[in-house]
C-alpha cells in the first residue's frame, strides 16, 4: 500500500463522518489529557460506547476538533490526539473504509 496514496490532510474522511461519542478515548487519554491542563479537550468530551468517552461531534458529524486555519483536514490537538486517532493507520482497511463511505456520499449529493 502506498501512503502517500492515503494523505491524511488531502483527506480528512475518518474525522468528517463521526457521530458523537463514536471516537473513543482511553483512560489513559484523559489522565494525560488532565495532567496537561487540556480543559478545551475535556470539556467537548460526550459519552462514547462501551461506558467509555468519545469525541463530540458538530452538527454535520465532523469531529470538533477537526480544521485548522491553514488545513481543512488537519486536527487541531494532533499532537495530543486520542489512542483511536492514533490507531488509525492510512492506508488501513478502516482507512479505506472511512474514505469509500465518505466519497460515495459527496457523490450522492445533489448538485
Amino acid at each position: 500500500m502506498d501512503n502517500e496514496e492515503y494523505d491524511c490532510l488531502s483527506c480528512g474522511a475518518c474525522c468528517r463522518d463521526v457521530a458523537d461519542g463514536t471516537a473513543l478515548v482511553s483512560e489513559d487519554d484523559l489522565v494525560r489529557w488532565k495532567r496537561e491542563k487540556a480543559d478545551h479537550i475535556l470539556a467537548a468530551l460526550v459519552p462514547g460506547h462501551f461506558s467509555q468517552m468519545g469525541f463530540g461531534t458538530h452538527d454535520n458529524g465532523t469531529c470538533l476538533f477537526l480544521g485548522t486555519e491553514t488545513n481543512p483536514n488537519a486536527c487541531q490537538i494532533y499532537e495530543t490526539r486520542g489512542w483511536a486517532c492514533h490507531a488509525l493507520v492510512p492506508g488501513s482497511s478502516q482507512c479505506q473504509t472511512y474514505r469509500k463511505l465518505y466519497f460515495t456520499k459527496l457523490e450522492q449529493k445533489p448538485k
